[in-house]
Parts: C-alpha cells; sequence; structure tokens
C-alpha cells in the first residue's frame, strides 16, 4: 500500500471539549464564536458515498481530542486495506466554530481532492444548561459535499464517570445531521459498551477527560469502519497500535457492534 502521512504542526491553542459555561439555573442558547459565512443556504446535498475509490484523502478537523486519531488510523489502514493509497492529514486545536471561517484551513479543504472530512469539535455544555449553536459544524458539512467528500461527525467520548454524556453528545449530532445530512461515527457510544463490559480498562487519562493511547484506539477503530465500510472486528492484531490481542480484539468487536447497530451514513 502506499502511504503519504502528513504530520503537520499545531496552528491553534489545543482546547477541551465541552463547554466553559456551566451550572446555569436555565438552558440559554449561545451563537457560535464567529458567525459562519455559509456556503449555501441549505441545498442539503446527498452525502457522497466513497467507500469504494482506491486512493483516501481524509482531513482530520478537530480540538484536542482528535491528537492521535491520524497516527492510529494509518496503522489500522495499513493492516486492514493495504490495496488502497492512504493520505491522511490533520488540523488540531479548536472547537468547529472558532475556525469555522480561519481562510488557511478553509483554503486548504478547497484545493485537495478529499474523499472523507471528519468532523469533530461542536461545542456542548457538560451539564446540558447551554444550547451552543450548530451552524459553523453544518458549515462545515456544507463544505465537505460540496467538495465531493463524506463529511463525517465525530461526537467524543464521555468524561469519566459520566456515561450519560456520550448519550447526549451524540444526540446532538444527529440533530445536525437531521438538519444537514452526514455521516456519524458513534464514539462515545462505543465507548459506553466498553466500560460496561470492562470498567477498569484505560480508556481515559489522569484528568478524566483526554483520551489515553488505547482509548484513542477505539475511536479510531469506530472511524475506520465508518471511513472504509469494512469490520473493525477483522482486523489483525497490531503489535504497532496500543492494547493487548485481546484487547484489540475487544474494543474491534466492540466498535463494529455498535456502529452496526446505529445507521451511521445514509448514502
Amino acid at each position: 500500500m502506499k502511504l503519504n502521512l502528513f504530520t503537520l504542526p499545531l496552528l491553534w491553542l489545543l482546547s477541551a471539549c465541552g463547554s466553559g459555561s456551566e451550572g446555569e439555573a436555565k438552558a440559554q442558547v449561545v451563537p457560535d464564536a464567529k458567525a459562519p459565512e455559509s456556503v449555501i443556504v441549505s441545498e442539503n446535498l446527498a452525502i457522497p458515498d466513497n467507500r469504494s475509490l482506491d486512493t483516501y484523502q481524509i482531513l482530520v478537523i478537530g480540538n484536542s481530542h482528535v491528537q492521535s486519531i491520524q497516527k492510529f488510523l494509518t496503522l489500522i489502514f495499513q493492516n486492514g486495506l493495504k490495496e488502497k493509497e492512504i493520505n491522511i492529514d490533520k488540523r488540531v486545536g479548536a472547537f468547529l466554530d472558532v475556525i469555522v471561517d480561519k481562510e488557511s484551513l478553509v483554503e486548504l479543504v478547497e484545493a485537495r481532492p478529499w474523499t472523507h472530512i471528519i468532523l469533530q469539535g461542536q461545542k456542548y455544555s457538560q451539564s446540558q444548561s447551554v444550547l451552543y449553536s450548530t451552524e459553523a459544524t453544518r458549515t462545515w458539512i456544507q463544505r465537505a459535499k460540496k467538495k465531493g467528500a463524506t463529511p463525517i461527525l465525530y461526537p467524543e467520548h464521555p468524561q469519566r464517570g459520566n456515561l450519560l454524556e456520550a448519550d447526549y453528545v451524540h444526540s446532538i449530532h444527529v440533530d445536525i445531521a437531521d438538519e444537514e445530512s452526514s455521516c456519524i461515527a458513534p464514539v462515545g457510544l462505543s465507548w459506553n459498551k466498553v466500560l460496561a463490559i470492562e470498567p477498569d480498562l484505560d480508556l481515559y487519562q489522569a484528568d478524566g477527560n483526554h483520551a489515553t493511547e488505547l482509548g484513542a484506539l477505539l475511536s479510531a477503530l469506530v472511524l475506520y469502519q465508518v471511513v472504509s465500510g469494512q469490520t473493525a472486528d477483522a482486523l489483525p492484531y497490531i503489535a504497532e497500535l496500543p492494547g493487548t490481542e485481546s484487547e484489540q480484539a475487544l474494543l474491534g468487536q466492540i466498535a463494529s457492534q455498535t456502529v452496526a447497530e446505529h445507521v451511521t451514513c445514509v448514502f
């Protein structure tokens, strides 16, 4: 398999997920940090289906939660789809509304023939007391489809001890996709399943928010299946990835099961 891996410097300061506005007495609606210059009013283009292409050009956009996704997806594709040429690029560091009209990033999206664009970084309230605008995320989806790329929303995993957060965050992204058609990778829901089976599995860093390498692998396995349509549970043990053989098998099985249980893409 031909492989071109682009490791790019951070363009923005790393941001954590969720919102900084908690403990409100009543839910309030918060507009985007920057109102996006929408590409279209709402043509709601169909989702391009690029699973069968011989070459994947994948762009990952998000905050600090996608930091390890590029390297793990690369290793997974090297072992799972050796016949394809894979190019993976990433831009990490900010919420989607903060960077919605960042000129260098918009130009990057326009300049290359992306087949898949993974979008993480929709703001949400951890206390569910604040409703954040989804306009910027919908604008990113519009841009991806206009380029012929498959947009894939990435609802992040829940914080340690708050499994209900996964359902809440996933539901936000379902609502977005209802308004602007997009694929959704059920990342947080897969974490809930794994933690229900193996609650002591080391998926979290000490802050209880960010993923360990093992946790990031689980997220990457879900994305692999949504991108390619190939089941994660059919992957071999990959020594270069984190986790024992049994741990990788469990993560692959749960990733595949979770994707199978949800409508991830409506092509």
